[in-house]
C-alpha cells in the first residue's frame, strides 16, 4: 500500500518534466534530482522516478535526432531552390516540393516534432494521474537507460 506522501512525490516527479519549458534540460535534470532524493524511500517512488527519467531521456534523444536530421534537409532545400529555381518550369517546381530534402520533408519533420511534443505532454499527465492514484505506470516509447 502506498502512502499519500509517496503518491504526491511520484506525482511531482512526473510533473517536474514540464520544467523543461523554463529550464534548459530541465525535463531530464529536475526529475533526476527529485528521484535521486526520494528513491530510497520506497519501491513505488523508485519505479516512477526511473520511468520518468528514462522517458525524458528517450525523448531528448528523439528530439536530438530530429534536430540533427532537420538541418541537412533544410540547407539542401535552400541550396537547390537558390541554384535551380530560375531554370525550372511550373511542373518541375511542384515536383521539387515532394522530393527528399524538399519543403515537404521539412514540413514533415516539423509536424513529427509537434506530434511528439503533444504526445509527450499527454503521456506525462497520464503518468502523473496514475501515480497520484497509487498505480504503477510504464511510459510508452521509452528506452531503459536506468534499469
Amino acid at each position: 500500500m502506498t502512502t499519500n506522501n509517496e503518491k504526491n512525490s511520484s506525482f511531482l516527479i512526473h510533473l517536474s518534466a514540464f520544467s523543461g519549458y523554463f529550464i534548459p534540460l530541465g525535463s531530464v535534470l529536475i526529475p533526476l534530482i527529485i528521484w535521486n532524493i526520494k528513491k530510497e524511500e520506497s519501491e513505488f517512488l523508485d519505479h516512477h522516478g526511473k520511468e520518468a527519467v528514462n522517458f525524458n531521456l528517450s525523448f531528448l534523444l528523439y528530439y536530438t535526432i530530429l534536430f540533427i536530421a532537420f538541418f541537412p534537409i533544410f540547407f539542401k532545400t535552400i541550396f537547390n531552390m537558390a541554384t535551380h529555381m530560375e531554370h525550372m518550369n511550373h511542373f518541375e517546381r511542384m515536383n521539387h516540393l515532394f522530393e527528399f530534402g524538399g519543403w515537404f520533408s521539412i514540413f514533415g519533420i516539423i509536424l513529427l516534432f509537434g506530434t511528439m511534443s503533444i504526445f509527450k505532454f499527454i503521456v506525462i499527465i497520464l503518468a502523473a494521474v496514475k501515480a497520484q492514484q497509487g498505480e504503477m505506470y510504464n511510459y510508452p516509447l521509452r528506452i531503459k537507460f536506468i534499469k
